[in-house]
């Protein structure tokens, strides 16, 4: 089975700002990602999608490939990830290469390593039914009488217990890996679609970098 991974790195960012460059033991966040999904025994290509030639530069010099240049249109704000793969997907003209599933990492998960990339990998191909794979941790301790749900407007208690007690819950962590089939992806799906299987991940490897307080957090369990 053939993989390619895309790791998508818009040079704005309203909450932590030039966050793909933020040092983390010496190195630009954007280093673990890249350098994760080379060594990665799986992945037959890495490609670089910024529109930042900074951030695609110093991707190359690490050893990925940077064929499509990310217009200012699929940069924007409100620009979804949806558009964001779809985009690429379709000026590398994937649905017809020799590829069959895509990995979008995320410069935001630089404690996903190369082991949990041919971790997931091998999942992956082991579930020949699966049409992605997500990574997520376990929420422990979860007591059906203290959940309360919210319609907009008014809270109600749980009184049906709609989870059972034996139920386990996953909280998605970005998602740190996500590894979809690319002949299902298109502008409102990458991954939602389908049967999804779940790779465990520890929750000290799955903060997400987001706010500052996010990567302080990470300085100190890094």
């Amino acid at each position: 089975m053939s993989f390619i991974a895309l790791i998508p790195a818009r040079k704005g960012s309203t909450r932590l700002k030039n966050k793909n460059f933020k040092l983390l033991k010496g190195k630009p966040l954007i280093y673990y990602s890249v350098k994760a999904a080379i060594k990665c025994k799986y992945i037959l290509e890495t490609h670089i999608f910024s529109d930042s030639k900074k951030i695609n530069d110093y991707a190359v010099k690490l050893g990925a490939i940077n064929k499509v240049r990310r217009p200012k249109n699929i940069s924007l704000t409100k620009t979804t990830m949806h558009e964001t793969v779809n985009y690429f997907v379709k000026k590398l003209k994937l649905k017809k290469s020799k590829f069959k599933y895509l990995v979008l990492l995320q410069p935001t998960s630089p404690q996903r390593t190369h082991s949990d990339l041919n971790k997931a990998c091998k999942q992956i191909t082991r579930n020949r039914k699966a049409d992605a794979l997500v990574s997520s941790f376990e929420i422990k301790d979860i007591y059906l009488n203290k959940i309360m749900f919210f319609d907009g407007k008014y809270l109600s208690l749980n009184m049906n217990k709609t989870l059972k007690n034996n139920n386990k819950c996953y909280y998605r962590n970005g998602p740190s890996i996500l590894i979809t089939k690319i002949k299902n992806i298109n502008k409102t799906n990458i991954y939602e679609n389908g049967k999804i299987t779940n790779f465990i991940m520890k929750k000290s490897k799955s903060i997400d970098i987001n706010t500052l307080g996010d990567f302080k957090k990470l300085i100190k369990s890094f």
